[in-house]
């Protein structure tokens, strides 16, 4: 089975045996392989060595997936990938954890707006911070669902906010968003933003290429304004782009965020109390911000729901991932059964 040529990580943790893996040309997936070296005298403890494998999808990471000297997978990129990750080690039984795609909603409720006060301009800058390193976040809130009562207030902030965002040489302290990865991402931004004219999405601001320099890979940060059943509202892009669409209720707020294949992450944001423990408990993704986005505590579960993946890291639950459970029955009494 051949495996994506895109990006991606695979960790692989080795069966107590060593693994033969051919040595791949470098490309653009990275492997990583954790070996436990055991020294002569155990006792002293175990040193932990790291081998990175890079090459592409086709050739270092179906030749990890499919390794029988594999005994746990870890795969962090995209949906597509991840599946066929996940093909390759049923053949061989490997238990896999994938962290993937995600298109996360970030719902702003009308009470944001009840005050012209410090928490309304966290709010917008919430909101904006689908611009965060460049929106290649795998957590990147792609979606905004906005009131409909507060729509042309708050969005008016949320523009003129993404608007006021510094583009250029990331190594300029003053510049707040820099380039993307590639020019073959910059080309599939790019072809979303066509895709979603021609879907009748309208332009609040950005869809374009942004020139501010000479043979960058850059893109205007840009929101659009449509319907969740627009593919620009339900595939992920990976990119400085988010779509807003309007709710009246609590109740159509929390249908539109779930109206994706994806959970990984969302936002809420509201000065209702109630509203922050129900409605982050309804929506369908592994981690729900609320009044904030985009924190990443050590000590919090990360993962996703639905073809987000499954299995969650940074939290002392993900050592379970990379343990077997073992019971031992021992028997004290010298006696048999008498069965037999």
């Amino acid at each position: 089975m051949e495996l994506p040529a895109a990006h991606g990580r695979v960790e692989a943790r080795p069966r107590p045996r060593r693994g033969q893996l051919r040595r791949a040309q470098a490309g653009r997936a990275d492997a990583h392989l954790h070996h436990d070296a055991h020294g002569a005298d155990q006792g002293r403890g175990t040193s932990r060595r790291d081998n990175v494998v890079t090459g592409y999808g086709n050739e270092a990471g179906a030749a990890l997936a499919s390794s029988d000297g594999i005994a746990k997978l870890g795969f962090t990129g995209s949906t597509a990938t991840g599946t066929k990750i996940l093909q390759c080690a049923a053949e061989k039984l490997i238990p896999t954890t994938l962290e993937l795609g995600g298109k996360s909603p970030n719902i702003f409720f009308s009470s944001v707006c009840d005050k012209d006060d410090e928490f309304l301009d966290k709010a917008v800058e919430g909101a904006v911070l689908f611009a965060l390193n460049q929106g290649e976040v795998c957590t990147c809130n792609s979606r905004m669902l906005v009131q409909e009562d507060i729509y042309d207030k708050f969005m008016e902030k949320v523009v003129a906010r993404t608007e006021a965002i510094k583009t250029g040489d990331p190594l300029d302290p003053a510049t707040m968003m820099g380039a993307q990865v590639s020019v073959a991402q910059q080309d599939r931004i790019l072809n979303y933003l066509s895709i979603g004219e021609k879907e009748g999405a309208k332009v609040l601001t950005g869809g374009a290429k942004n020139d501010c320099i000479s043979g960058g890979y850059y893109i205007k940060p840009t929101i659009l304004s449509g319907t969740n059943s627009m593919k620009v509202f339900q595939e992920e892009i990976f990119g400085p782009v988010t779509g807003v669409v309007t709710f009246k209720t609590e109740d159509e707020a929390i249908a539109i965020a779930n109206d994706t294949i994806y959970g990984l992450g969302a936002g809420v944001w509201t000065r209702d109390a109630h509203q922050m423990y129900t409605v982050p408990r309804a929506i369908q993704a592994g981690r729900v911000w609320v009044n904030c986005y985009h924190a990443y505590p050590a000590h919090a579960p990360f993962g996703g729901y639905k073809k987000s993946g499954f299995g969650f890291e940074t939290h002392k639950m993900m050592l379970g991932h990379y343990r077997q459970t073992k019971n031992m029955l021992i028997s004290l009494d010298k006696n048999k059964l008498g069965f037999f």
